[in-house]
């Protein structure tokens, strides 16, 4: 198909049976440069919605005013951004404005600040724009991703500061709340390069009461990419 012009965000506030037309299209639309955002939908289901759940596209799950998961949110494996979507006062039809509820009101938050965010950085690519809306939300629920809120709950602000040179981003998982002497612990790291540099020679190191006890090197880790250690 014909390429696209350069920064073109698809606000899809829908949900369709996920038919090969519209995956075809999804499919094209990335492919070509553009950043596809969709509501995750109104079920309150794990159940994957389309085109929320293609991987090509931003899933959006919708919060309260206390950041809370709204009660009708879809939640899920697909889940990417959370965003305000209950009680959302705009515009409606016949000129009027009125307040409604759903991840169609928290979709376009999300597609909102992505042309933000694209208007400053006009050299980030579709990912690039993606990869920093994920790294600068604010985490909640469990910590890292998790199928309610995804990366966490959208936040214009930091994602507006942009892509720093050089981020490596360290999660640590299964840390128990009690370890008594003699126990066996095994943690498990995720290291992830949010920066706009590939970081060559990374050194990780594991201290207990500031003794270092082990050491871990990573030759290479591109942008983007993330290693379990």
């Amino acid at each position: 198909g014909r390429r696209m012009s350069n920064r073109v965000i698809l606000s899809n506030s829908l949900v369709s049976s996920g038919a090969n037309v519209i995956r075809e299209a999804v499919q094209d639309a990335h492919m070509n440069g553009a950043l596809i955002v969709a509501a995750a939908g109104n079920e309150h289901s794990s159940s994957p919605s389309y085109p929320a759940g293609y991987p090509e596209v931003i899933s959006v799950s919708a919060t309260d005013s206390s950041d809370n998961l709204a009660s009708f949110s879809n939640y899920g494996s697909t889940m990417e951004l959370a965003a305000p979507g209950v009680s959302i006062y705009s515009t409606y039809l016949s000129g009027d404005y009125t307040y409604m509820s759903g991840t169609s009101m928290a979709c376009p938050h999300v597609s909102g600040v992505a042309a933000l965010v694209w208007s400053r950085f006009p050299s980030y690519t579709n990912q690039q724009v993606r990869f920093l809306l994920q790294n600068t939300a604010d985490d909640l629920g469990e910590a890292g991703w998790d199928q309610y809120y995804g990366y966490g709950r959208l936040n214009a602000c930091r994602a507006m500061e942009g892509i720093q040179p050089h981020d490596i981003r360290l999660a640590i998982d299964g840390i128990p709340p009690l370890i008594f002497t003699g126990d066996t612990v095994r943690i498990n790291s995720t290291i992830q390069n949010i920066g706009s540099n590939a970081e060559s020679n990374v050194n990780v190191e594991f201290k207990v009461n500031d003794i270092l006890t082990t050491t871990r090197s990573i030759a290479i880790i591109q942008v983007g990419a993330t290693t379990k250690i």
